[in-house]
């Protein structure tokens, strides 16, 4: 397989795994919302006769008081009415409801028991403080109809009811009951399994994501150092040879460049100075070009290939990048590590129109006639393949 269907593969994995993981996270909240409706509905058959029971409670204590001018004091100063309202309270007290308790709020808005049917080892005092946890609390006081206060733990529902005791339409005591609900025992257990599997998928999933993006990441980095020379740092004949097959010839003119006498220079001055010439030519022919539409390769020790891209066709202003290569190096003063000058020239075969060829290396053997004609000729010079 090559690299760049390899590379193709690895970006479609992914894609696809991250497709899977925003899937699975849909579906993971699908599932919580449908276990919160169908906890909803689970509380809400299940109170319904707990509620029922409790508005008839409430609609008895003010049937007791009724009558009196002021609830809270009638209360306080009668242990009988107190006593009464405990046996209301205690009668309602099962194996799911907690506790039964009559509240006021005292004039410090502090809530105080005023009845409460716990047993006797558990019963609050009369005027005894109740700290509550929420500002709900307080609402009831706005909306005079009860509220419903629940905090779902892991195998059921703990339910603070709050049913007002109206004077006059004012709330005057509040009527509490806390009890639990068993959760759907099966049901639970299999929406909490299929959360949690879904949730281990998810963490696979993006564990696999992170692995992919560090290999495509090193890919990469292997890639640019296979394709890059490491001398000049230009592309290298590795990247030529496998991207020829997709470079659109339409869209270039094809460039051959060859240092002149570079062997002379590798004799005369050492190999050190025939690298640090390769070097600088590179440099200078980066420089010269367009650093995101044209493509500089070096193709052998001494020879260059250049890619110019086209401009709308127009192939004297592609050909004026390479015009500007060769004045460039004309220009350019080289010398040795040791400060001696170094005179360095390069000759150019040029292909306006590479695509009339079948290929690649025939496109390329046309520029390479030229240079050939550029160097019988002189050297130092640009000449351009004629049929």
């Amino acid at each position: 397989m090559k690299p760049k269907g390899l590379l193709f593969n690895r970006f479609f994995l992914i894609i696809l795994s991250i497709f899977v993981s925003i899937s699975l996270f849909l579906l993971l909240s699908g599932i919580t919302k449908f276990e919160q409706r169908f906890e909803n509905k689970v509380l809400e058959v299940v109170t319904a006769d707990i509620i029922g029971i409790i508005k008839n409670t409430a609609n008895s204590i003010t049937d007791n008081l009724n009558g009196s001018e002021n609830y809270i004091e009638t209360i306080k100063k009668s242990e009988m009415t107190q006593i009464n309202l405990e046996n209301k309270l205690s009668v309602l007290l099962t194996e799911n409801i907690k506790y039964a308790y009559l509240l006021y709020k005292d004039k410090n808005n502090v809530f105080r028991f005023l009845a409460d049917g716990a047993p006797a080892e558990q019963k609050a005092f009369l005027n005894q403080k109740f700290d509550v946890e929420s500002e709900k609390w307080f609402d009831i006081y706005k909306t005079k109809k009860p509220i419903l206060l629940k905090q779902p733990l892991i195998h059921q529902l703990s339910i603070t009811y709050l049913e007002p005791i109206l004077k006059d339409d004012k709330v005057e005591l509040i009527l509490v009951i806390d009890f639990s609900i068993e959760k759907t025992k099966d049901v639970n257990e299999v929406i909490t399994l299929v959360k949690d599997i879904i949730i281990s998928i998810n963490i696979v999933v993006v564990i696999f994501i992170l692995i992919l993006l560090i290999q495509t990441i090193k890919y990469y980095m292997v890639k640019k150092t296979a394709y890059v020379d490491k001398l000049t740092n230009v592309y290298n004949r590795n990247y030529l040879q496998e991207n020829e097959d997709d470079i659109n010839l339409e869209d270039y003119i094809l460039v051959a460049i060859d240092i002149d006498y570079f062997k002379k220079v590798n004799d005369t001055f050492g190999h050190d100075a025939g690298d640090l010439v390769l070097k600088e030519v590179a440099k200078t022919m980066l420089a010269s070009t367009r650093s995101k539409e044209d493509i500089v390769i070096r193709y052998g020790g001494e020879e260059f290939i250049i890619l110019a891209k086209k401009q709308q066709s127009d192939d004297i202003k592609s050909l004026s990048v390479i015009k500007r290569i060769h004045k460039n190096i004309q220009r350019k003063k080289f010398r040795s590590a040791k400060g001696e000058t170094i005179n360095v020239t390069v000759s150019i075969g040029v292909n306006l129109h590479p695509h009339e060829s079948r290929n690649f290396k025939e496109a390329f053997k046309l520029a390479d006639t030229a240079l050939y004609k550029a160097k019988d000729e002189g050297r130092n010079q640009i000449q351009i393949y004629q049929n």
